[in-house]
């Protein structure tokens, strides 16, 4: 692989890798604030998918694309990602018996390969 790409693979996984902090301190002090039960997860997720889609589009990717467009597609990826996993927890573990928790890491890593070459080639290209 081109140096670049190999910088845009540590980046992308870094900025992951932080995406998980974020969304977890973010849902926490929501929580310690007393919010109603649906509004700690629903705001933790945007604000860490705002952070992923901000630090990967500015840091890794220096993408120059359309943002409404890459938007869009970023938006795209994260249902696509929320309806794998969810069909996932819903087939593998009925049908197969295989633990949720390995099939939420299987789905993480599955997100984290097309998610990089989705944001690479497509999102912030």
């Amino acid at each position: 692989m081109k140096k670049k790409t190999w910088f845009e693979a540590g980046s992308y996984f870094l900025v992951s890798f932080g995406q998980t902090f974020v969304e977890f301190g973010t849902f926490a002090l929501l929580q310690w604030l007393a919010l109603a039960a649906p509004i700690p997860s629903a705001v933790s997720i945007a604000v860490s998918a705002t952070w992923n889609y901000v630090l990967n589009r500015n840091i890794t990717f220096r993408s120059s694309a359309n943002y409404l467009a890459s938007i869009l597609k970023f938006i795209l990826l994260y249902l696509w990602n929320f309806i794998f996993l969810t069909l996932m927890l819903q087939i593998l573990p009925n049908t197969f018996g295989i633990d949720p928790l390995l099939v939420k890491g299987f789905t993480m890593v599955c997100q984290g390969i097309w998610g990089f070459l989705l944001c690479k080639y497509v999102i912030f290209k």
